[in-house]
């Protein structure tokens, strides 16, 4: 009875040992070079065929000798090697297939046919002793590879074969002596500079291959193992057989199946929300893994009102804290989740509430001038309309931050409401100021007034662009900046691409601050590939200024795919007459619809253009200026190319020369604020626009400046 016990105690004991010695027990490696590709599952050829090799074969949980060493020629030895690698492959596929039993079979034949099975075992043993008894309970799919370099399996087929070192085999004693089957009788523990290591799964139907640089540990294998002395290696090595458990970390690792990546739902406040109130106390979501991995999240904020994350995770509704929030702002958290295999990270956005009616005097707010709108200069009741503010100011260069941030606009004087804004230039050494105000309504009845505020040293930014453009506006582009991405002001974040000629200055003079230039050789700028537009109404305003009539059309906005006439969305080019097209279309090419100005364009002028197109009553129309040009109907809706995207400046794909012949495509001049809408404009709003913003000083007058009671 005790003498049992004392047994029990001891095999468990082994056991654990074994499992704690992975991380010290040294394998035996040689001298290893490097190469940088993976090796090949076809036959690699490493020296003259003629000569002789070293080929050691080793037997693990088999009966007879552990090894026999003998020389065969170079060729057969290269055939062994190869038809390990096959195997290598086939493993993590189907490790239960026919074919993987036809493989093994194979080798075992080879080896016995040079000669190489160890003395006192036969081939029919060695193939008893290969045969397993599990049955696969996934079926397999396709591959994905996956960003992680650390793989492992319980129960698997094990084949791995590589180079950088002698067989890197220690040999311990069996694991568990009372069984009457195939037992292990090593830990295996492998280093190789060049490998390639499959493991399939005979319970999980799962399994991996991991490539390249790499190390791993084997507990509990069984099966055949070969070394070759194949120049200009020193030791390649070939396994092939049974694991209890196996891991490995490599340089890459494919998994099979593919993984399902984790979800991300249910936010809490939902994406895009305004109006969030300035109690809300935390960030909900929900995560959810369709393979049942256990999940690690990380939830961090912009501005940072609170971060938190979560290890091991299970599907469900997970929160953090959060503090600290403040009016009329727009605060972006990100969610990452990752499972041990794919990583899923998402960006959400809310805006907290308004700030209720105050005065600013009462909050540090030391000056104020009032801004009268000119009633006659706005066609119609408008409502939210950015007003575009462009003025220099020497009180605003004595009396503000450097950076503007005091600068607050307020429906009306005293007691009031702020109304949203967004700098687009301030310079403090002048005092020139070019903002954006989104106004409530504008009147063409009666003059619009509103205030602005400055001299407050102690407050914070005060413009919400993200406020200013509602969202109806997919896209505002200013096209001011001097380099790196061109920002787009919404909330849809479609930051645009430029690509210019390195030697270009493309920021020049525009009709609103800078503008892009174009030299009508493949400059152009692309604008991302969101298809928010997709059957909508839409709307594209833009100022150009084209130095150079094209010889036979130019696009200066555009969603094209560049093959068969295939036009998307829409489309506003310059013909060779200098006239002004405006086009719609489904994105296939079918009932297209030109709308062309009456009258050819001088070069040298800033113009104003608008292409609308209304999805209801199925109309588009062109505007120069301040002037509907031309109509048209049209039956179908839009279908954005979710394969291209928008351009400015450029046919919108296929950049090569055998397709464009360098510049009839491409447009020669100045191209500035460019707009793109998901609601069809009408000419009240098409004419206020151009007023505003063709001569801002005539649009209204600025006040006398009024100090703090």
């Amino acid at each position: 009875m005790e003498k049992n016990i004392f047994l029990k105690k001891l095999t468990a004991f082994i056991v654990i040992t074994l499992f704690i010695a992975a991380s010290f027990i040294p394998s035996i490696s040689g001298n290893s070079i490097e190469y940088g590709e993976k090796l090949s599952i076809k036959s690699q050829k490493y020296m003259n065929v003629q000569e002789d090799v070293v080929v050691t074969c080793y037997t693990f949980g088999m009966p007879g000798e552990p090894s026999k060493e003998i020389e065969i020629p170079q060729h057969e030895a290269e055939y062994l090697l190869d038809k390990i690698k096959e195997l290598n492959f086939e493993v993590a596929y189907n490790p239960s297939s026919a074919k993987t039993q036809q493989l093994q079979d194979e080798i075992v034949d080879l080896a016995d046919g040079y000669g190489l099975l160890p003395t006192g075992l036969s081939k029919s043993k060695v193939k008893e002793h290969l045969v397993h008894s599990f049955t696969p309970q996934i079926p397999r799919e396709g591959i994905l590879p996956l960003p992680q370099n650390k793989a492992s399996e319980f129960l698997c087929t094990f084949v791995s074969t590589g180079s950088g070192g002698v067989l890197p085999i220690i040999a311990l004693p069996r694991l568990i002596p009372i069984l009457m089957i195939p037992i292990p009788r090593l830990f295996m523990r492998w280093k190789a500079q060049e490998a390639m290591t499959s493991c399939g799964g005979l319970r999980s139907g799962t399994g991996f291959i991991a490539y390249g640089q790499q190390k791993g540990v084997a507990l509990g294998f069984w099966g055949l193992g070969f070394t070759f002395s194949l120049p200009p290696f020193i030791g390649v090595y070939g396994l092939v057989g049974y694991a209890l458990f196996a891991t490995v970390t490599a340089e890459e690792i494919v998994f099979f199946p593919p993984n399902s990546p984790p979800e991300i739902s249910q936010i809490d406040p939902h994406d895009g929300e305004i109006n969030v109130p300035l109690s809300l106390s935390e960030l909900r979501f929900q995560i959810f893994d369709y393979d049942g991995d256990l999940m690690s999240y990380t939830v961090t904020t912009t501005p940072d009102i609170g971060s938190g994350n979560g290890n091991l995770k299970p599907d469900g509704v997970y929160s953090i804290p959060i503090n600290d929030l403040t009016y009329d702002k727009i605060y972006r958290w990100t969610v990452e989740v990752e499972d041990g295999k794919d990583i899923v990270q998402k960006e959400f956005t809310f805006f907290t509430e308004s700030k209720p009616p105050f005065d600013p005097f009462d909050e540090g707010w030391q000056y104020r001038k009032q801004i009268i709108i000119d009633y006659t200069k706005v066609d119609g009741e408008l409502n939210d309309f950015p007003v575009l503010v462009s003025i220099t100011d020497t009180d605003l260069r004595d009396k503000t931050q450097d950076d503007g941030d005091d600068i607050l606009f307020m429906d009306g004087s005293g007691v009031a409401t702020k109304l949203y804004h967004e700098i687009e230039y301030f310079d403090s050494s002048t005092g020139e100021l070019v903002a954006w105000v989104r106004m409530p309504t504008l009147s063409s009845a009666v003059d619009t007034e509103l205030f602005i505020y400055y001299g407050n040293p102690s407050c914070g930014d005060e413009q919400i662009p993200e406020k200013v453009w509602d969202s109806n506006y997919a896209g505002v582009w200013h096209l001011d900046e001097t380099s790196g991405n061109h920002y787009d002001s919404t909330s849809f974040n479609n930051h645009g691409t430029p690509h210019f000629s390195p030697s270009e200055n493309q920021d020049s003079a525009g009709k609103i601050l800078g503008a892009d230039y174009f030299d009508g050789d493949m400059d152009y700028i692309y604008l991302g590939n969101d298809p928010i537009l997709d059957g909508s109404s839409v709307t594209v305003t833009h100022w150009i200024r084209y130095t150079a009539v094209p010889s036979s059309l130019s696009l200066t906005i555009n969603d094209y795919t560049g093959c068969n006439g295939d036009w998307g969305v829409t489309s506003v080019q310059i013909l060779s007459n200098g006239s002004i097209l405006g086009r719609v279309s489904n994105g296939r090419g079918n009932g297209n619809v030109n709308v062309y100005s009456p009258d050819a364009l001088n070069t040298g002028n800033w113009i104003f253009i608008a292409t609308t197109y209304d999805n209801i009553q199925k109309i588009i129309k062109l505007y120069v200026n301040d002037e509907l040009v031309d109509e048209s109907t049209w039956g179908d809706n839009l279908a954005h190319q979710n394969d291209v995207g928008w351009y400015i400046g450029a046919v919108a794909a296929y950049f090569d020369d055998s397709y464009w012949p360098h510049g009839p495509f491409c447009f020669e001049g100045y191209i500035d604020e460019v707009h793109i809408l998901k609601i069809n404009r009408n000419s009240e709003w098409i004419s206020t626009e151009y007023n505003n913003q063709n001569d801002p000083s005539s649009f209204m007058s600025i006040g006398p400046e009024e100090p703090a009671p």
